[in-house]
């Protein structure tokens, strides 16, 4: 499935602000679910606070599912935890779709919390699934190029980007 450009910068830009929200939260805060849909070349910022990080969730992916029949293009974004070998790896999670597109993509980033050491980093680059699949090297890379441009578009993420990086 060809994914439209509209759909990998809005992910680009809401991952980046998903980042900067949780690169300096106190130990036990969570980002709250957040969305970004465009309609005309116009974006809006929708967040989803309820009492629990499951029921936020739950109502952003079920907006977002409303979304999709009168918008050009939204991306949802969440924090939690994935499972590895050695434990659980905190993950910022952004479902994305645009007009094209028969099924949302994700993006998912590994990070540290800032909290854990006084220092926010991203770990690893991210990975893109589509329909439940993480792409190859090559598809992803290029995935990748157009998502970092979306990163771009994000001021106060983009200023940081390179020190979460680092060691």
């Amino acid at each position: 499935m060809a994914i439209p450009e509209a759909a990998l910068l809005l992910s680009g830009f809401v991952f980046a602000h998903s980042a900067w929200n949780v690169s300096d939260l106190p130990n036990g805060d969570l980002l709250c679910p957040l969305a970004m849909v465009e309609t005309d070349g116009k974006r809006a910022l929708i967040r989803f606070p309820s009492e629990s990080q499951d029921e936020s969730i739950r109502l952003g992916k079920a907006q977002m599912a409303e979304a999709t029949k009168h918008v050009d293009a939204w991306a949802f974004a969440r924090e939690g935890l994935m499972a590895e070998k050695d434990g659980k790896v905190d993950v910022l999670t952004v479902d994305f779709w645009a007009k094209g597109m028969a099924k949302p993509a994700t993006l998912i980033q590994k990070f540290e919390p800032y909290a854990k050491n006084k220092h926010f980093r991203l770990l690893g680059d991210p990975f893109v699934l589509v329909d439940g699949v993480p792409q190859k090297a090559d598809t992803a890379k290029d995935l990748l190029k157009v998502i970092s441009r979306g990163i771009s578009q994000h001021s106060q993420a983009q200023a940081q980007w390179n020190a979460w990086h680092s060691k």
